[in-house]
């Protein structure tokens, strides 16, 4: 009798789902003209990752670093980060993205490694044949300096697309890395 009380007790402890431990790695760096580390860190059961990377040239000892910071919220996400190059000027950025019913929006700031300030928010919908887009940048005193909007239709096996883009003369918006597209400097 005592061995059947025990069984389904011991079944049941450890029926109990394992909490993933955070998933650490540490990259080395080796380059001819610099050296150093890329530590990432993720765990997927709090929605969180973090890439820290320091690297020190060879010719003189400069340093730079970059963090990235990403956590997981219950209808999107939260993103900062920033970066300071071997001259030791710092950018820096904040996001977040929230999912609607129709689509995302998106709002944050972004500081140039000059300290120039900017605001940017974004939106984009599904619409019954497509969707639209619109990304806007405001500086510090609030003028926006980028106007982004996109259009697009899919009608008889056709798709049209139209964008309109509105900028300050000499603006142009901070460049995105691309997926799977590894930058290298020297």
């Amino acid at each position: 009798m005592i061995k059947t009380l025990i069984v389904p007790a011991l079944a049941a402890v450890l029926a109990v789902p394992a909490f993933a431990e955070p998933v650490t790695k540490t990259v080395t760096i080796d380059r001819p003209n610099y050296d150093g580390t890329r530590t990432i860190v993720r765990d997927k059961d709090a929605g969180t990752l973090s890439r820290d990377t320091q690297v020190i040239r060879a010719s003189d000892g400069a340093t730079a670093s970059r963090e990235y910071d990403r956590t997981r919220t219950p209808d999107g996400f939260t993103a900062s980060g920033s970066s300071t190059n071997f001259k030791g000027e710092t950018r820096s950025f904040e996001r977040s993205r929230t999912r609607t019913d129709t689509g995302s929006m998106s709002n944050g700031t972004y500081t140039t490694r000059d300290g120039e300030t900017y605001t940017t928010s974004g939106s984009r919908n599904r619409t019954e044949t497509g969707y639209t887009a619109n990304q806007n940048i405001k500086d510090s005193a609030g003028t926006t300096v980028f106007n982004r909007n996109v259009n697009a239709s899919r009608s008889n096996g056709q798709v049209t697309r139209s964008v309109n883009v509105t900028r300050a003369e000499g603006f142009h918006p901070p460049r995105r890395p691309q997926a799977g597209r590894r930058h290298r400097g020297n």
